[in-house]
């Protein structure tokens, strides 16, 4: 995944620094959702070393799976202990902007 976020990200980078610019077809990846299984024990050492090696590449929003299986009292200790252990390892996540919107206003107070 990685390999791949690195060479989108190279391959438009030549494409741009050419002398003759063509129509440049954006490939590059710029949202990465991450899925955390619900095990309500926090994110797996795996989790944590795959977004360390990904959140300064790609924006990271994780998500946590299967959610709506959980109590509201339950995804809230979870999502709790998740963002301790990303406090922890300074690993940065997407921060969606504020908005006057309260259509959209209404996601912010879903996040963690």
């Amino acid at each position: 995944v990685i390999n791949y976020i690195e060479n989108q990200f190279d391959k438009f980078l030549e494409a741009e620094q050419r002398v003759n610019r063509v129509q440049l077809v954006d490939t590059r990846v710029h949202a990465c959702l991450y899925f955390i299984a619900p095990s309500g024990h926090g994110l797996r050492q795996l989790d944590i070393q795959t977004m360390m090696r990904l959140h300064d590449k790609v924006n990271i929003v994780p998500v946590i799976g299967k959610s709506d299986s959980c109590t509201q009292e339950e995804i809230s200790r979870f999502k709790s202990t998740i963002l301790n252990q990303l406090k922890q390892n300074d690993i940065k996540v997407y921060e969606f902007p504020p908005t006057d919107d309260q259509e959209v206003d209404w996601m912010r107070e879903q996040l963690p």
